[in-house]
């Protein structure tokens, strides 16, 4: 049996950008840029930059592959103390051995930047999207409000369905069924994608028992002043993915859930079968 000491006390919040709604007055436009792979190129474009008063206010790049020559991104610069227009710091940026292709991003009339170039957005090569805290609360109370208990129900099924899925999708990313590896898959991905933080306090292989945390959970989050625990759907995913690793029947129990005023979603799985 493995037991580890809490290491998540502290987040820090990641702004995906690319969306930028200007004051009056603000002169910024965004840029999209195709280059070679290089050790120098992002300090050459920082100094084109610098050479021109332009301030570069966001920069994202595009995840390359380990082999791939080019990289994409793009970035909103502020132009207010600029020594070019846009246009001419374009041609600039053109004329460089490096840079593969490069095109300018204009407000729109309402004085809204944003990347209309890049799409899809894909993670791990699979097409995904970004719900806003709004949008995913409307989804999962929603069930709840329409359906009640069997709302909660159907979260649980929906999470299993899910679990199941991205085993699967792990194990061909991996390529292996090893649950050291899928595990360590699976808390990367809950928190790049915004689910929580996950961490394993205690595993016990032979009792077919494991202990977890989750941090800042999206869907605990939402319930905070209930009662009693209120994952269902990450408790569902959690019982869906290590019924697959261990080829067992997980049942899954929250002992503990920020909801009703616990710092982090504690959580139980059994194994059985």
């Amino acid at each position: 049996m493995t037991t580890v000491e809490s290491q998540f006390e502290t987040t820090m919040p990641l702004n995906l950008g690319r969306l930028m709604v200007l004051s009056k007055g603000q002169k910024w436009c965004g840029v999209v840029l195709e280059t070679e792979v290089g050790k120098d190129v992002v300090r050459r474009l920082g100094e084109l930059a610098e050479d021109q008063g332009i301030l570069i206010r966001f920069i994202q790049v595009s995840m390359v592959e380990a082999q791939e020559p080019f990289a994409r991104a793009v970035a909103f610069l502020d132009f207010s103390t600029a020594k070019v227009t846009p246009e001419e710091a374009l041609k600039t940026v053109r004329k460089q051995e490096f840079v593969r292709k490069a095109h300018i991003i204009y407000p729109s009339p309402e004085g809204i930047l944003f990347d209309d170039y890049f799409f899809l957005l894909t993670v791990g090569g699979e097409r995904a999207v970004v719900f806003r805290r709004k949008v995913y609360e409307a989804l999962f109370k929603g069930i709840r409000k329409m359906l009640g208990t069997a709302g909660e129900v159907t979260l649980y099924y929906q999470g299993l369905s899910i679990g199941h899925q991205v085993y699967n999708s792990y194990v061909e990313v991996a390529g292996t069924d090893e649950p050291e590896v899928l595990i360590g898959l699976f808390k990367a991905y809950a928190k790049t994608l915004g689910w929580g933080t996950v961490e394993v306090v205690k595993t016990d292989i032979e009792t077919g028992r494991i202990q977890l945390r989750v941090y800042e959970s999206c869907e605990c989050e939402i319930g905070k002043g209930s009662e009693q625990p209120y994952s269902q759907i990450v408790r569902g995913m959690l019982a869906g993915f290590f019924s697959l690793v261990f080829g067992k029947d997980a049942r899954v129990t929250e002992t503990r859930c920020i909801a009703k005023g616990d710092p982090y979603c504690e959580y139980t799985v059994n194994m059985h079968g």
